[in-house]
């Protein structure tokens, strides 16, 4: 359980006093919240659609017109419920590459290790060519994490072993972010997996904390840069890159 306390006020603090890292945990969300506005503008914009439909049922022009905005209020609404059951989910896929860039700009501060080119158009240039893969890699862990949640609701529908599916569950979301600092450090499959086993307290302790904090609105949104933040600095005080003191 070393440092999985003392983690978060770093990991806090390396998020808002950095203007580079606050700019890229914002971004994300930013660009989450433009593609919900703009669905919903869409919607909103089609309802003439929905009206010239229902002319053809109905021979009122007026009730046609009235049908067409209550069908595009209900989907209105409806929208508003997907967007609160995926928001997370879409801010964590966009957040990838951005996280990718969190994650190696607070190690290189705190081990004061130069691990991004000096020149920075050249970094985002190869940011850019990797993006491809950062996505991959992202749904990847995301097929994964939902398989992982089938075996979570398994156990769960089993009373003695709730336990069990909620730390496979808190443990995975911990794993999804630690993989920045081990794609970084290029590390194989079976050192993964013994990073995982060797810090499975830590791990599933705090990725407990990250799962509450996801059910919290407006907070849920900042997650995945906290997260990142958070396991980053967690994982370079595990490895003894750097020293949290007390």
């Amino acid at each position: 359980m070393n440092g999985v306390l003392r983690a978060f006020p770093v990991a806090v603090r390396m998020i808002f006093t950095d203007p580079v890292n606050f700019v890229l945990a914002i971004f994300p969300t930013l660009i989450a919240l433009g593609i919900y506005i703009l669905s919903i503008v869409a919607i909103y914009r089609n309802s003439d659609h929905f009206s010239s439909f229902f002319r053809g049922y109905i021979y009122t022009a007026d009730q046609a017109t009235l049908l067409a905005k209550v069908l595009t209020g209900i989907l209105i609404i409806f929208f508003f419920f997907l967007m609160s059951w995926t928001f997370i989910i879409v801010v964590v896929v966009i957040a990838a590459p951005f996280n990718s860039l969190v994650s190696a700009h607070i190690e290189t501060k705190l081990v004061k290790k130069i691990y991004m080119d000096e020149d920075q158009g050249k970094a985002l240039a190869e940011v850019k060519k990797g993006m491809g893969q950062i996505f991959v890699n992202e749904i990847k862990k995301l097929v994964v994490i939902g398989l992982m949640a089938l075996m979570a609701f398994f156990f769960n529908l089993f009373p003695p072993l709730y336990p069990v599916g909620f730390i496979l569950v808190a443990t995975l979301l911990a794993v999804q972010f630690v993989d920045y600092s081990w794609s970084r450090h290029d590390l194989h499959f079976g050192a993964c997996i013994k990073d995982t086993f060797k810090n499975i307290l830590p791990y599933s302790v705090s990725g407990a904390i990250f799962l509450m904090m996801v059910a919290i609105p407006l907070i849920n949104t900042l997650v995945p840069a906290l997260a990142t933040s958070y396991f980053t600095v967690l994982w370079l005080h595990r490895q003894k890159k750097i020293d949290l003191a007390p």
